[in-house]
This record gives C-alpha cells, structure tokens and sequence, in this order.
C-alpha cells in the first residue's frame, strides 16, 4: 500500500459523512481497547497477577471511602444493575422508540441487553470463579464478570448514544456521557463495597460491557447501511424500468 492510498483510506476512516467512516471506526477502536482490557482483567485472575492483586486493597479502599454501615444507600445504587430494572428500562425505553417510529434504534436496545445478558451467563460459566466470601449482602451464582457492571454499561452506555443521536445539544450530549459513566462506574464500585464481586470482577464486566456495546453498535449501523443501500438499488431498478 503506498503512501497516497495509505492517506485515502484513514480520511474515509475519520470521515464524518462517510457511512463506514469515523462512527464505525471509533466503535471499532473502544471495541478493541475494551476487549483488550477485559482479556487482561481475566489472565490476571487466571495467573494471580496483575489486577488480581488489587482485589483486597481495592475492595477496603472502597469500603472506607463509602464508610461502614452505608448497605442500605449502597444498596439503593446497586439497583440500577439490577436485573429486574435493567429488563423493565430496556422494555419502556424499546417501546418509546417504537412510539416515535424508530425500529432500528429500538433493536439496538433490544438486542445490546438482551442478547449481552445471555453472553454474559455464559461467561461467568465459563470462568466459573466463586464470590468472595464475607459477603455484606448474600448473592449466588459465579462471579466472573460482573454481570451488574456489564448490564449497566450496557444499558446507559445505550442511553448515551440515544441521546447522542438525537438531541443536537452538546452540551446535554455530553452530559449524558458523564451521566453513563458515573452511573455505571457507581453501581460496578457498590458491588465491590457490597463484597458480592471483586475488583477484576467488575473491571471485567465495564470491560465487556463496552466491548459488546461498541460491537453492536458497529454491526447493526453496517447492517443497516447495507439494508439501506440495497432498498436504494431496487428503487433505482424499478424506476429504470
């Protein structure tokens, strides 16, 4: 590849008209950082290395930042990764996207938390890794990744480029951005605090939860491009005709 094509294929990357240009590449670069860290967060746990040191420090560091006695606000954060709140938010926010004539958008939020739920059980199959012990509230299940920190980055991550998408106002844009991460960040650390995940528990699932998002997100604007090409070449035909 020389030079000249070199430089026309990364201004089609960073281009922000072009269909395949800097939304689908930026999806593409979060995707890989995101899988990367989560591979890291995982051999950490398999070797005892690395991250995995940082499970008991982190874990008092955030129980006395919060300080003792706090279950009940703590748990009131951990709410928002919840299941049975992420399922109904998913429901109600399809449904108002249906509403206002947006089915794609409304299969982007479908398919994210219902699909990424699915992934993520499998997961903690998989690594099978037992919760800590000493738990603040009792939970069952495997605890690797966290599927709470998954389900929230997921879910408002969504969120986030709903609103990116539509409402032209940068600066309600960009708070919706911190809106995600603080929200998702607050309810990976209640776990944490709550002694139901460790750190690289919860590392692990923001990790996937922006892998899978930002997978999604790339696969279903190329579908949709496509889907959207080929209707575009049909009427042309029928037209020609």
């Amino acid at each position: 590849m020389d030079a000249s094509t070199l430089a026309r294929f990364l201004r089609r990357r960073f281009d922000r008209d072009h269909p395949y240009g800097f939304r689908l590449t930026l999806a593409g670069l979060v995707a890989v950082a995101a899988f990367s860290l989560f591979f890291f967060a995982v051999d950490s746990v398999m070797r005892e290395a690395d991250l995995d040191r940082l499970d008991a420090p982190v874990h008092d560091a955030v129980f006395e930042a919060v300080g003792p006695g706090r279950e009940d606000l703590v748990w009131d954060v951990t709410w928002f990764g919840n299941h049975d709140t992420v399922t109904v938010l998913v429901w109600l926010l399809s449904a108002a996207l249906l509403a206002i004539r947006r089915p794609m958008l409304a299969f982007r939020v479908a398919f994210a938390s219902g699909i990424g739920g699915l992934l993520v059980a499998q997961l903690k199959l998989f690594f099978h890794r037992a919760r800590p012990l000493d738990q603040v509230v009792p939970a069952t299940g495997y605890s690797l990744p966290s599927g709470h920190a998954f389900a929230s980055t997921v879910l408002y991550g969504m969120l986030a480029y709903l609103v990116w998408r539509l409402v032209r106002a940068p600066a309600v844009r960009w708070a919706a951005v911190a809106a995600a991460v603080v929200v998702a960040g607050a309810v990976g650390l209640s776990r944490i605090y709550l002694n139901v995940h460790y750190f690289t528990d919860v590392v692990a699932g923001w990790a996937m939860g922006a892998a899978w998002l930002s997978t999604v997100l790339a696969a279903v604007h190329v579908a949709e491009h496509g889907w959207t090409m080929r209707a575009q070449r049909r009427a042309d035909g029928r037209r020609a005709g």
